[in-house]
């Protein structure tokens, strides 16, 4: 299939790249139908996101239609448009059960390196270095997903990818900012209502989408 790779500083490259395949029961695979390069891609570009490695496929915000599934994902099914948020959660951890999905303590294989370097983990996400999971990212032809049972978010028929794209990424990350804003004035707490002060982890707030 073909990709958007990076390569360098300034070097991103379409070019072909390995097919997804299966890896876990739960993991789905889509054909991508529509994604968008976000604001945040530009760190990667200008070279300033650690442990990039050349040939990692970009790209977090996308959507598009099943068509494959695994053995034990039993909320999709080939033919399905979904939806694919940023994150990749597990649905099971503390964080996830809390709804904090973007601190996910079982999607991150590297999460000791992340701890290294920010004292806790969040949850992997795709295409955006091997510092936070090394998952290739949506800018491509094909997406592997992993606990595609938790993140993607069905789409309603009648609804365009136009109208729907943005909820993997820019509506839930404005959605948390005004949220977030707005706590922040109703209380002294630094974090709001979010608060997790009783808890030795701080928790990231959550980045899903929500449904439509």
């Amino acid at each position: 299939m073909r990709g958007l790779t990076w390569h360098g500083k300034g070097d991103i490259r379409c070019e072909s790249v390995p097919d997804p395949r299966i890896e876990h029961p739960r993991d789905a695979i889509i054909k991508v139908t529509a994604c968008a390069i976000c604001g945040s891609d530009l760190h990667i570009y200008d070279g300033v996101i650690p442990t990039m490695e050349h040939g990692d496929v970009l790209g977090h915000e996308t959507m598009g239609e099943v068509v494959e599934v695994g053995a034990e994902n039993k909320k999709l099914k080939v033919g399905d448009r979904v939806v694919v948020p940023f994150t990749i959660s597990c649905g099971e951890c503390f964080f996830c059960q809390h709804g904090y999905f973007s601190g996910c303590e079982r999607s991150n294989p590297n999460a000791k390196m992340a701890e290294k370097l920010w004292g806790h983990s969040p949850a992997g996400l795709f295409g955006y270095s091997h510092l936070l999971g090394g998952f290739a990212g949506g800018q491509a032809e094909y997406l592997r997903v992993p606990y595609a049972d938790v993140g993607p978010i069905k789409v309603p028929d009648g609804l365009t990818d136009e109208q729907v794209l943005f909820l993997s990424d820019i509506f839930p990350t404005g959605y948390m900012a005004a949220d977030f804003a707005t706590s922040r004035r109703a209380t002294s707490s630094p974090y709001g209502a979010a608060d997790r002060s009783d808890n030795s982890r701080s928790a990231a707030p959550s980045c899903s989408a929500p449904s439509v």
